[in-house]
């Protein structure tokens, strides 16, 4: 097994870390770190069972599932973090075109049939725009703050990195599937990077809501 199979492997099982992390510290969780243990937790499914029913139908549903089901999930994560009614508009209406995208897929293309890149870029794309008015809105609001000891934080720099690079990953996703060469396999190995970058990330953000949520806990106490 060489370096870059080793870092495929890294990139499927990282997942169940943040998994453990959030499932032990699960009544300490406040709103935004249950919203990410639910991705983590619908990520799961797919991603374990990947290397036991790799090429198969199951697999292209379940990760066509996936998508809608993290569209729906960081909907509620950002559109929490905005408060100005125009950021508001703009969350409905990426949530409109989204339903629409998703029952034109549905219809066209089928669950099965195969994997739809096309409705993860779409997907990916709207986060990062969702990010975007997260950031404007802190800019915007004096009250607003994020600092590096609010799990929102690390949250925030995992989806960010992680978004755009599936963007561009998966508009490539045909040329990588029919090439095999060097220049396919180092996107391969960026998009493992991110992918583990981002449960690393998620990892991070849940281990600081444990341990601010038990630091608070013990000042109450005091």
């Amino acid at each position: 097994m060489n370096w870059v199979s080793i870092l495929g492997s890294i990139s499927i099982w990282i997942i169940l870390v943040p998994l453990l992390i959030g499932v032990a510290s699960y009544s300490k969780l406040n709103y935004d770190s249950k919203l990410i243990l639910s991705i983590v937790l619908i990520g799961t499914l797919p991603q374990v069972l990947r290397p036991f029913i790799n090429n198969s139908s199951s697999l292209t549903l379940l990760y066509n599932l996936y998508t809608p089901s993290e569209f729906i999930v960081y909907y509620f994560l950002f559109i929490k973090k905005v408060s100005l009614p125009y950021f508001k508009n703009i969350f409905v209406t990426t949530a409109v075109f989204f339903l629409l995208a998703s029952l034109f897929f549905i219809f066209k293309q089928g669950l099965l049939n195969r994997f739809i890149n096309e409705w993860v870029i779409i997907n990916n794309i709207f986060q990062i725009i969702w990010i975007c008015l997260c950031l404007m809105e802190y800019y915007k609001t004096e009250d607003s703050v994020i600092e590096t000891n609010q799990p929102f934080f690390w949250f925030l720099i995992g989806i960010t990195a992680y978004s755009t690079c599936t963007v561009v990953f998966y508009s490539l996703w045909y040329f990588i599937k029919s090439d095999s060469g060097s220049q396919t396999q180092i996107l391969k190995i960026i998009h493992h990077i991110f992918n583990i970058a981002l449960y690393v990330f998620f990892s991070i953000g849940l281990f600081k809501n444990y341990t601010l949520k038990h630091l608070n806990n013990y000042n109450n106490f005091g």
